[in-house]
C-alpha cells in the first residue's frame, strides 16, 4: 500500500466489520461457554428453533429452481432477440431486486393474506406463496446474469456449429453450445438466489409466520441474548444459527467466485447488435413476466386505497385516502410516515458519507496492489466481501451485543443503525468501483503526468470525469440499500422514537386486533418507500452501462 490513506481505509473497514462481530462473539461465548456440540443440538432441542435448519435449506432450494425456471426463458428472450423498448422492459423485469423485501412482502400478501384478493385458502399453501415471492424478488439475478451472455455472443458460433453434426438438432446445439456457455452463469446466478433465499427475513416472517428459519430464530431470539442469568439458552441457539449461517454463506460465495471467473474465461462476445429479430411468440413469455414483475407492486398502492368496512357480519369494502391520512399523522404508531421517513434519510445520508469514501478508497487500493502484482490484493478483494458471509440480521446482532458490551446505554444512541448500514453498503461500493477503476485506459493519467499536471488535478479532470458514471450507480445504489434495509434496522432500531420507514411498516402490519385502517395504513406508508426506492432505480438505470451483468 503506497499511502497512509489506503492504509487508513483498510483500517477504518476492518475496525467497523471485525470489532462488533467479535465483541458479540465473546459475549455469547462468555454467558454460553464454549460448548460446540451443545450449541448445535439445542437448534432441535428447543421448540423456537425445531425444525428451522430442514425449513431454512427445503425453502431456499425450492426457491432457486423456482427463480431458474422464471428467470431463464425471460432472459433468453431479452438476450436473444429484438425488442421495441428492450431497456424499459429489462429495467422493469429486474425492478424488484432493489424493492425492500418489506414492500414484497406486504405485496403478496395484499394477494393471499386475510384482508387481500383471497388466493390462499388454508395454510398449506404458505411454502408455495414464500417460493413465488423469491422467484419474483431474485429473477433480476438470473436475467442480469444470463442476459449479456446471449445478447453479445458472436453469432459466428452458432453458424460454425451448424456445419458440424453436433450441431445439426435444437438438441444438439443445446448440447454443445448453449449448455456450456450459459451453465457458469446459471449456476452463479442460482449461488447469489440462494444466499438471498437462504437469509430471507421479511418475506419468510410474514409470509410463514408458522414456519421459523435460521433467520428468523436469530431476531426473534437474539435480543434476549448476552445476558448473563437471562435466559441463556437463547446464546446456544444465535450462536449454532450464526455459525450454520456463515458456513453455507462463505461456501456459497466462494463458489460464487470460482463460478464468476469460469464464466468471464467464456464469454466469445461480438458487437451489441448481434440480436436477431423479434420473435412473436415470446410476448408469451415477456407478457406475463412483466405482469409478474409489476403486480405486486401495484397491489401494495392499490390496497392503500382499499378501506375494508364490517357491516352486518359482512366484510365490504370502499375507496378511500384515510390510510394515507393516518400513515402521515402516526395516529397508529409512535412514530409518522414523514418522521421515519426523515430517519431513513438521515440514516441514509450518513452512510453515503462514510460507505462512498470508505468504499472507493478500498477499490483503489485494490486495483493499485492489482498493478503492482502484490499478493495482498486478492486477500484485500476477498476480505471486503466478508459482509456478504453474514445476513442482515446477524450483523444487526453483532453491533446490538458488541455495542452492548462496551456500554449499555449506547443502545438508546440515535446513530446507532448507521453502523450496520455501512457495514452492508461498504462491499456493495466496492463491487460497483472496483471493475471501474480496472476498466480506466493508463494512457490518460500518463499523458495528463506528461502535461505536468498535479496529482489532484487529474483527479478532477482526468479520473472523476471518467468514474461519473459508476461513481453516480454507488450513491444512487448506497441510499437505496441504506432506505430499505430491514433486517439490521429492525434487531437495532425498534426504539420507536427512531423507527426508519421498513420498521414502521413492519410494526404497522403487526398491530394485533382488527382495524378497518391498519393494512391500508401499512400500505400506504410502503408505497411511500416504494416510490423513491423506484426513483433511486430508475437513477442507476440511466447510468448503468450497456450489456453488463451481475452488478446492480
Amino acid at each position: 500500500m503506497k499511502n497512509i490513506g489506503d492504509k487508513l481505509s483498510v483500517l477504518i473497514f476492518s475496525s467497523i466489520i471485525l470489532i462488533p462481530l467479535f465483541l458479540a462473539l465473546d459475549r455469547l461465548v462468555w454467558v454460553a461457554g464454549f460448548d460446540p456440540v451443545r450449541w448445535f443440538s439445542s437448534i432441535e432441542a428447543n421448540h423456537l428453533s425445531q425444525g428451522s435448519v430442514g425449513f431454512t435449506f427445503l425453502q431456499a432450494i425450492l426457491s432457486t429452481i423456482a427463480t431458474i425456471a422464471i428467470g431463464l426463458p425471460i432472459a433468453w428472450q431479452l438476450g436473444r432477440y429484438k425488442w421495441r423498448g428492450t431497456g424499459l422492459m429489462r429495467a422493469v423485469l429486474t425492478m424488484p431486486f432493489v424493492i425492500p423485501s418489506i414492500i414484497a412482502a406486504m405485496g403478496f400478501l395484499a394477494f393471499v393474506g386475510p384482508h387481500g384478493m383471497g388466493l390462499r385458502a388454508d395454510q398449506d399453501t404458505h411454502l408455495w406463496t414464500l417460493i413465488i415471492a423469491h422467484a419474483w424478488f431474485n429473477m433480476a439475478l438470473v436475467i442480469r446474469f444470463t442476459e449479456p451472455v446471449l445478447s453479445t455472443l458472436d453469432r459466428d458460433l452458432e453458424d460454425q456449429l451448424r456445419l458440424l453434426p453436433g450441431g445439426k438438432t435444437f438438441w444438439g446445439k443445446l448440447k454443445n453450445l448453449w449448455i456450456p456457455l450459459l451453465t457458469p452463469s446459471i449456476a452463479a446466478a442460482a449461488c447469489m438466489t440462494f444466499i438471498f433465499s437462504f437469509t430471507s427475513f421479511a418475506l419468510v416472517r410474514w409470509i410463514t409466520p408458522l414456519e421459523s428459519t435460521l433467520e428468523t430464530v436469530l431476531a426473534d431470539v437474539g435480543e434476549r441474548a448476552g445476558i448473563l442469568g437471562y435466559e441463556e439458552y437463547t446464546n446456544d441457539l444465535v450462536l449454532a444459527s450464526s455459525l450454520i449461517q456463515f458456513t453455507v454463506m462463505l461456501a456459497s460465495l466462494w463458489l460464487m467466485s470460482w463460478l464468476q471467473e469460469k464464466r468471464q474465461s467464456l464469454l466469445p462476445q461480438a458487437s451489441e447488435n448481434s440480436n436477431l429479430k423479434p420473435n412473436p411468440r415470446g410476448l408469451l413469455i415477456l407478457v406475463p413476466g412483466l405482469f409478474f414483475a409489476l403486480a405486486p407492486l401495484v397491489t401494495v398502492a392499490w390496497s392503500s386505497f382499499r378501506i375494508p368496512v364490517r357491516e352486518q357480519g359482512e366484510l365490504t369494502y370502499h375507496w378511500g385516502v384515510e390510510g394515507w391520512i393516518e400513515a402521515w399523522s402516526g395516529g397508529y404508531s409512535n412514530t409518522g410516515v414523514g418522521d421515519a421517513l426523515l430517519n431513513s434519510l438521515g440514516y441514509a445520508g450518513i452512510t453515503l458519507i462514510v460507505a462512498l469514501p470508505l468504499g472507493w478508497s478500498l477499490a483503489k487500493t485494490i486495483h493499485e496492489l492489482e498493478l503492482s502484482k502484490s499478493k495482498w490484493a486478492r486477500i484485500l478483494d476477498v476480505f471486503t466481501m466478508l459482509p456478504f458471509a453474514f445476513s442482515a440480521v446477524m450483523i444487526g446482532l453483532g453491533v446490538l451485543l458488541g455495542i452492548l458490551k462496551l456500554d449499555g446505554e449506547l443502545n438508546s444512541l440515535w446513530l446507532l443503525p448507521v453502523l450496520p448500514h455501512i457495514m452492508l453498503t461498504t462491499p456493495f461500493v466496492v463491487r460497483i468501483m472496483l471493475p471501474a477503476f480496472r476498466g480506466l485506459d493508463p494512457s490518460y493519467d500518463e499523458g495528463a503526468r506528461i502535461l505536468g499536471l498535479s496529482h489532484r488535478a487529474r483527479f478532477w479532470k482526468i479520473k472523476l470525469p471518467l468514474l461519473r458514471g459508476p461513481l453516480l450507480v454507488a450513491i444512487t445504489f448506497t441510499l437505496a440499500m441504506s432506505l430499505g434495509e430491514f433486517g439490521a434496522s429492525w434487531v437495532v432500531a425498534r426504539s420507536g422514537e427512531w423507527d426508519t420507514l421498513p420498521v414502521l411498516i413492519d410494526s404497522l402490519r403487526s398491530r394485533t386486533g382488527w382495524d378497518p385502517l391498519i393494512q391500508p395504513t401499512a400500505a400506504a406508508a410502503a408505497t411511500t418507500l416504494m416510490l423513491i426506492t423506484l426513483l433511486l432505480f430508475l437513477t442507476v438505470e440511466r447510468f448503468r452501462p450497456k450489456g453488463e451483468g451481475g452488478m446492480f
